[in-house]
């Protein structure tokens, strides 16, 4: 990966975090071409099940294979461009290791509770004794401060907790928890990735630190912050309202040709549902029936059926680009395979790279989100790490570390290639081992 034009080259990242919001964050600073090392331990992993049965999604051809925690899909997907690097920070060993990165290192990221670090010896008042600089930015789901603070937090809980969970579904069902996506692991991701660079700027500015308190579930309050506001002034509160709007009509998703093809509409203006109503049947354009938003409002089920009629004898692309040609915003409904893999537009801007990775194979991996279009380096995506691939080179090179001590702290397993019986189930190896001692 050539990084040395882009413009975090130089900077270096320990990255102490799982799932998705941390690894996306630290994923973000790698790809702008910062040297990000990723901490594990393989007395605990997050990267999946040691031992997934056959069929489970989350592997390439449903086969887990015999490192199964080398091949999870999330993880891979999150932490491109990444060293890897196994260290247990429950020994003096493993802390003095991780000591010496964080005296060359820059920021230290991590998506832990505060007390988890304060546990290890590791808090930003200890790393700030041995590098004043240091950028040390924590992000559990709650924040460090306040009755949540060492709360557990999983994608659905803060979901839940920001307010994102209750405007979710229709009206008429009941509250919805599930969710593929997590968005607020996303935007915390990306506001720590701002949070991050900003602080590189105050300290060049200045030659100090920063200590980053960021809770992933205020982040993305922040992102919702019209929803209440019109909780506030709207003495009937806020309803779920599903595929609508209280504000346009017709919007929805309707069904085009072809085996689960659909398209995405939305009329704004009274200008855009005359072109829309020219397409679809002159006669509309003259119904008194539909002419003002508020009629379009009340009847939105019928416009709903007579658009559905129309667009399910058409290809949903063909649909996005008439509308789009008479300046009507839709957009055909891609899934997350071959529709998005062999769209024109996404192929013509080079946002799907073709990763190699020994683990899992030749797989087509989402782009750089950001282009630097004055920077010569190109970016370029590295698989994940492999559990510990790094070890050696971290150690040797960077820290001077001897083949001998190297070798001693595999023999202590502080590091290692290979995670222990047990630590995906939160380290309970280590704490059985302990407890019959």
């Amino acid at each position: 990966m050539t990084t040395s034009n882009l413009p975090l080259a130089g900077i270096r990242v320990l990255e102490l975090s799982e799932i998705w919001a941390g690894p996306y964050c630290g994923c973000l600073l790698g790809d702008m071409g910062a040297e990000v090392i990723k901490i594990e331990s393989i007395q605990r992993i997050a990267r999946g099940p040691l031992n997934p049965p056959e069929g489970a999604a989350q592997y390439p051809d449903a086969h887990p294979s015999n490192e199964p925690w080398n091949r999870f899909a999330i993880f891979n997907a999150t932490n491109r461009n990444k060293k890897g690097l196994t260290l247990d920070l429950k020994t003096d060993n493993g802390r003095e290791a991780f000591k010496k990165l964080a005296a060359v290192s820059d920021i230290i990221l991590c998506n832990y509770a505060r007390s988890v670090m304060e546990n290890f010896q590791l808090s930003y008042e200890e790393i700030y004794k041995i590098n004043p600089a240091i950028i040390y930015m924590l992000m559990p789901g709650y924040g460090s401060t306040g009755p949540y603070k060492d709360y557990r937090s999983m994608g659905m809980a803060v979901d839940a907790v920001s307010g994102h969970t209750f405007q979710r579904g229709y009206p008429e069902l009941e509250q919805s928890s599930n969710s593929v996506v997590h968005h607020p692991d996303a935007v915390a991701a990306i506001n720590g990735t701002f949070a991050l660079t900003t602080a590189l700027v105050q300290r060049e500015n200045t030659g100090k630190g920063q200590l980053i308190d960021l809770s992933q579930a205020e982040s993305f309050m922040t992102h919702m912050g019209n929803m209440y506001l019109e909780e506030q002034i709207n003495e009937s509160g806020i309803k779920r309202k599903g595929n609508r709007n209280t504000e346009y009509a017709p919007q929805g998703v309707y069904k085009c040709l072809g085996d689960d093809k659909w398209i995405s509409i939305s009329i704004v203006t009274d200008q855009q549902w005359n072109l829309l109503a020219e397409l679809i049947d002159p006669n509309l354009v003259h119904s008194e029936k539909y002419d003002s938003k508020i009629k379009r409002l009340d009847n939105h089920d019928e416009l709903d059926s007579i658009i559905a009629r129309w667009t399910s004898k058409l290809d949903n692309y063909d649909v996005m680009n008439q509308l789009q040609a008479i300046g009507i915003p839709a957009g055909a409904v891609l899934n997350c395979g071959p529709d998005t893999y062999d769209d024109l537009h996404l192929n013509e801007r080079g946002f799907f790279q073709i990763v190699e990775d020994v683990n899992t194979g030749i797989y087509p991996l989402s782009g750089p989100v950001i282009r630097f279009r004055n920077s010569s380096a190109e970016i370029i995506h590295n698989p994940a790490p492999s559990l510990g691939e790094h070890n050696e080179y971290i150690l040797k090179d960077t820290l001077g570390y001897s083949d001998m001590e190297i070798k001693e702290m595999e023999e202590l397993e502080i590091i290692g290639t290979t995670p222990l019986l047990g630590s995906d189930m939160g380290g309970s190896r280590r704490l059985e081992s302990e407890n019959n001692a």
